[in-house]
């Protein structure tokens, strides 16, 4: 339980430092009156229901996807990272979680973010940047991707970056079954939307480069058998 709070507490500063590069250095404040929020105000999830949604000098309602990403990043660090999790693991959800949310509303990922992301992966993945073999084929996938996206047009290219970045610091086959399962899920996805919206324009993916992500470092195992049978 305790790791499910300080969860929800990364939670809530990476979702803040998403939309705001600079809140390394600046009290966090709200959106509608920018009055600087007192301790209280920024305890996750508990705030948000004692206020009723609302902030507390003006008023005005505070954004939905905030309770929604304190919500997640408790129930995610409950059932999985205090179970014999990475580093990897967490990481991954404390920086995707709140760039799939971003996508969700803005159809586009900070750059901030995913240099910040390149970094800590660097930091946890830097012995496998030795291995030659893990090199070509990453640099391989790089090539493919940019290709796919030049060539097609149907990806935004921050989903490149992002899967660039899986693909130079996550195994083969991690990355193989995350693209995979992104589509499998994505397409599903499509399908269910266009019964509601025909003039369907743009789908933001970075939400299902996560979720495809968590089920597979939760299932991968599972997952391996299933798409490769053993072959690789």
């Amino acid at each position: 339980m305790f790791v499910a709070v300080i969860g929800s507490f990364i939670g809530s500063f990476m979702l803040c430092l998403t939309y705001q590069e600079g809140s390394f250095f600046r009290r966090s404040q709200c959106d509608s009156c920018h009055s600087d929020l007192a301790w209280y105000e920024l305890i996750p999830i508990v705030s948000f229901i004692v206020q009723k949604g609302r902030c507390r000098k003006c008023g005005d309602p505070i954004p939905v996807h905030v309770f929604i990403t304190e919500l997640l990043f408790f129930v995610l660090f409950l059932l999985f990272v205090s179970e014999n999790s990475t580093t990897l693991y967490a990481a991954c959800i404390s920086f995707l979680v709140p760039l799939a949310i971003y996508d969700l509303y803005h159809f586009k990922v900070p750059n901030h973010m995913l240099m910040l992301f390149a970094c800590i992966l660097l930091l946890i993945r830097f012995p496998l940047l030795f291995d030659i073999q893990h090199l070509i084929y990453s640099f391989m996938l790089i090539i493919l991707l940019h290709l796919f996206y030049l060539l097609t047009g149907s990806i935004g290219y921050g989903d490149i970056k992002l899967l660039s970045l899986f693909a130079l610091f996550f195994p083969l086959t991690y990355f193989l079954l995350i693209f995979m399962l992104t589509y499998f899920i994505g397409g599903i996805a499509v399908i269910c939307f266009l019964f509601y919206k025909h003039n369907l324009k743009k789908i933001p993916l970075i939400p299902f480069i996560t979720a495809s992500t968590l089920l597979v470092f939760k299932f991968y195992d599972e997952l391996y058998t299933i798409y490769f049978g053993g072959f690789l």
